[in-house]
């Protein structure tokens, strides 16, 4: 549908691994909304669009972009060691590394990275691969340098932004797709919720001022 072409066989299975790999992950954002959504006995159609609100957040489900646009620069450029140092230094994130739940390497994206590198050498496109796998190593080497009390391993986005770049989705779709992924594990969660359903509704804590004296307004 994104070329007119019927796709090659490593493309399809590309792209069928990478929907496959991320249709569900626990309570993540976005599903945390669809099910916090779906628990007042709302629709799920506002399920979803809750979610995708949430997934298209740059902490989310807005990652790999930017990922790629780090790859590219560093592959044409040839210094990832300069790159990610700067960013560093700055204090601005590394994109395609960290997790909220992982302390070591992101699962799904030891089964991305083998995907995309059957991809790629069968696309005859191992130079990128090689950069990839090049600012891989650098990053994680710089980054535990930087912060030795916190390991910041490589996340899902960091390969899905590979995998989707080699089999040819555009870079303002990765997060959609996405979306198309992960549609079948919000409805799944939604239809758990309703089996049983009990209204979602967190606690918080105060953590303001106490002991505070109201003072009228004439008096202010």
């Amino acid at each position: 549908m994104l070329t007119g072409e019927r796709p090659a066989a490593p493309t399809v299975r590309g792209l069928e691994t990478y929907l496959n790999t991320v249709v569900d992950h626990g309570l993540n954002a976005s599903t945390f909304t669809a099910r916090t959504i779906v628990s007042t006995e709302s629709d799920f159609v506002s399920a979803a669009t809750g979610a995708v609100g949430a997934l298209k957040g740059p902490l989310h489900g807005g990652a790999p972009g930017p990922v790629l646009e780090m790859l590219e620069t560093i592959h044409d450029g040839g210094d990832a060691e300069a790159y990610v140092r700067d960013r560093l230094d700055a204090g601005e994130r590394v994109m395609g590394f960290g997790h909220r739940v992982y302390d070591v390497r992101d699962p799904r994206a030891a089964v991305l990275s083998n995907a995309a590198e059957r991809f790629y050498d069968e696309a005859g496109d191992e130079a990128f691969f090689e950069t990839v796998r090049a600012v891989e190593q650098t990053a994680t080497d710089l980054l535990a340098e930087h912060r030795p009390d916190h390991e910041l391993a490589t996340n899902v986005e960091f390969y899905t932004a590979v995998l989707l770049r080699g089999v040819g989705v555009p870079r303002e779709l990765f997060t959609p797709t996405f979306a198309v992924a992960r549609a079948g594990g919000w409805m799944a969660h939604c239809l758990e919720q309703r089996e049983h359903n009990r209204l979602i509704r967190p606690a918080s804590t105060y953590v303001g001022e106490r002991g505070r004296e109201w003072v009228p307004v004439d008096r202010r």
